[in-house]
């Protein structure tokens, strides 16, 4: 007889014995080993989950609770614990602790419902809230209820809306100041949070970065908690929100301008060309020339002053740092130095000069007129060409100045100056022929936080629409330049769709959308950027900004001689216009 295979049962006999020896818990599921956390990695979970909740939840959208409170009570909280899974449960039982997630309608947010597939950017990743090995599975199912949200009175929410309809306004008119002081720890991550927050769910050049935003709320982290003053508080805002790359993007109402840049500008007119830092104007009875290049202010070599400059300040890329960080403008001053007594050391003619100069105060530099907009909002050139000045508008309005300049042979329009609103709305009307989509704005949808939907702008001349406006026939110049940003690069976008424009110069700034304030604890000033630009084939100019057609470049030798080169050549392609 063949003998049994006994070896299944003494199988299943050998794991009953096992599980007799087992705790009470019997031979149901193990709990696993908590995974110790450091404080970093602790408060950077607490920061994404408040964030996403403070965004999603209808106990913080229709204004139920105080998402600053919440957010200082958790803080010491989390520090005090050692493990991931501690972690988890504090946040699992005050996210429970908020109540039901019932927004009292059901009613979808039509700008989002209604949005074509292609027109919908998902710009923020969160996959992480229903990461289970992350959060735990309480944690991440009950965070996957936040769906999408309905379509709500947003007055009260942190990303508020105050027109009723279905975009977003008045971003963050209900970010309070708290009481507190920035000796606190919790008081200074609550600023790093807020602002972390805010960028990560409405900013839409996210994906832009050159690292990840994450990494750099972890990075950012340990200062907040080492710092013991407000400088150092906001030294670190100003550093984390630098690698944003956003020329939007400052930190105000602080001590950063008069600590990294100082308190008095150079008595004279800069700008850069050729990669330099040249003196484009200056006082007839100081030391310095036009066409000098600045080497270093007070023993610092200029590139050096830039790199400091860029670790607070955000730029678009390396090569916009001096125009952008170490130039003035009629809306900005950039001081160079801390003291009054400036030394400077220069090239002119090609050799090293020392010079000593009285710096002036803002007040004082923006009175001498250094950085002023042109006296006159358009005057004829040689030739009958008409220059525009967009920067100043006549009292009797943008339309008279484009009356006077119909029957010229060509017009230049100067965006190197920031344009005045009236010329922006009216300038389209009679530089495209025909109303067509010239722009594409992406804007935030109030549904999906980390969303946007694209939408077309319409622009051009339209007969009866706008009284007396008429279609500009013959050749239109823009001359851009590394100053050329928000506004002008704006409007520089749709004006450029027109049949008869070009565009001449030097890529723009690469700083488009517009600008929200949101305040930040310590009566500091976060600004940021809401609307996405794309040109109307898809491209983004954020960053590199806009190609010109015909590339040119001012020279210091040219600026020396009183020259402009990008003028010149704007004319010289009209005159070759008119004679085609």
């Amino acid at each position: 007889m063949k003998p049994q295979n006994n070896r299944p049962l003494r199988l299943l006999a050998a794991a009953l014995a096992v599980c007799l020896l087992l705790p009470l818990t019997g031979c149901g599921k193990q709990e696993p080993e908590p995974q110790p956390a450091t404080e970093v990695e602790r408060l950077s979970k607490l920061c994404r989950v408040w964030g996403y909740v403070k965004y999603t939840h209808p106990a913080f959208l229709l204004g139920e609770r105080d998402w600053d409170e919440e957010l200082l009570t958790l803080i010491p909280q989390v520090r005090e614990l050692e493990t991931e899974q501690e972690v988890n449960a504090l946040l699992h039982e005050w996210f429970m602790g908020l109540g039901e997630i019932d927004y009292g309608t059901n009613k979808p947010v039509k700008f989002w419902a209604e949005a074509a597939a292609e027109d919908r950017l998902v710009i923020t990743d969160t996959a992480w809230t229903t990461d289970t090995e992350y959060l735990g599975e309480e944690l991440a199912g009950d965070l996957g209820r936040l769906g999408e949200i309905p379509a709500i009175k947003r007055t009260k929410a942190p990303a508020c809306s105050v027109t009723g309809g279905d975009v977003l306004y008045e971003f963050y008119q209900n970010e309070t100041e708290p009481t507190g002081s920035c000796e606190d720890p919790a008081f200074r991550l609550l600023g790093l949070f807020r602002m972390w927050n805010a960028v990560e769910y409405y900013f839409p050049y996210l994906m832009l970065m050159d690292r990840d935003w994450e990494s750099c709320l972890t990075e950012y982290i340990p200062p907040m908690l080492e710092g013991p003053d407000q400088w150092s508080y906001e030294q670190t805002l100003a550093a984390c929100s630098a690698h944003l790359r956003d020329p939007h993007i400052s930190i105000g109402g602080g001590e950063l301008s008069s600590r990294v840049c100082g308190q008095y500008c150079l008595p004279a007119a800069l700008t850069e060309a050729e990669g330099k830092l040249v003196v484009t104007d200056a006082a007839a009875d100081g030391p310095l020339e036009r066409g000098d290049v600045l080497v270093q202010i007070n023993g610092v070599d200029i590139a050096a002053m830039a790199e400091e400059r860029a670790r607070y300040y955000a730029c678009s890329r390396e090569e916009a740092i001096l125009r952008f960080l170490l130039t003035s403008s009629p809306f900005f001053s950039r001081p160079l130095s801390r003291t009054e007594d400036i030394d400077i050391l220069a090239l002119r003619d090609g050799k090293e000069i020392s010079l000593s100069v009285k710096g002036e105060t803002r007040e004082e530099y923006m009175a001498q007129g250094w950085t002023a907009l042109p006296q006159k909002s358009h005057r004829l050139l040689e030739g009958n060409i008409g220059l525009i000045n967009p920067g100043v508008v006549p009292e009797d309005g943008a339309a008279a100045v484009m009356d006077q300049l119909r029957n010229t042979e060509g017009l230049i329009v100067d965006m190197r100056q920031y344009p005045d609103m009236a010329w922006s709305s009216l300038l389209p009307e009679y530089l495209i022929e025909e109303t067509q989509p010239t722009v594409v704005l992406a804007r935030p949808s109030m549904a999906v936080p980390g969303t946007y939907v694209k939408t077309e702008v319409w622009r051009g001349y339209s007969p009866g629409y706008t009284r007396g406006v008429y279609y500009y026939h013959r050749p239109v110049v823009l001359l851009t330049d590394k100053s050329t940003g928000s506004q002008g690069e704006f409007i520089t976008t749709i004006c450029a769709a027109g049949e008869g424009v070009v565009t001449i110069g030097e890529n723009t700034l690469g700083a488009d959308g517009d600008v929200y304030v949101l305040p930040l604890p310590g009566g500091l000033g976060f600004t940021l950027s809401s609307l996405g630009v794309y040109t109307v084939d898809g491209q983004l100019t954020q960053r590199v900004g806009l190609t010109p057609d015909i590339p040119v470049s001012r020279t210091v030798q040219g600026i020396k001689e009183g020259r402009d080169e990008l003028m010149e050549a704007a004319v010289e392609y009209i005159q070759k216009q008119s004679i085609k």
